[in-house]
């Protein structure tokens, strides 16, 4: 039975949030990902992470109590995505 093409580039896509020091349990499946260069030429990771408190619990969004909390990150991009993943720049 061949692999579900969505857990291979979820897989691809969590190797790769690894290697720049992003762990993907903190990244919902459906955030946008995103690499940019800044004007010094610093390469940019911009997603979406859980909020979680000190014991690892993801906390619920104080503005809609049905839903966990987000927010927007942003972190250096030490290794590229391989082009495969077609991460948008």
């Amino acid at each position: 039975m061949a692999a579900d093409p969505s857990h291979v580039r979820r897989e691809a896509v969590c190797s790769w949030l690894r290697a720049n020091d992003i762990d993907p349990r903190n990244v919902p499946e459906e955030t946008e990902l995103r690499v940019t260069t800044e004007a010094d030429g610093q390469r940019t990771i911009h997603y979406t992470a859980f909020v979680r408190d000190q014991s690892g619990n993801i906390l619920v969004d104080p503005n809609d109590g049905n839903e966990a909390w987000r927010k927007a990150r942003t972190t250096p991009c030490a290794v590229e995505s391989p082009e495969s993943l077609r991460i948008p720049a």
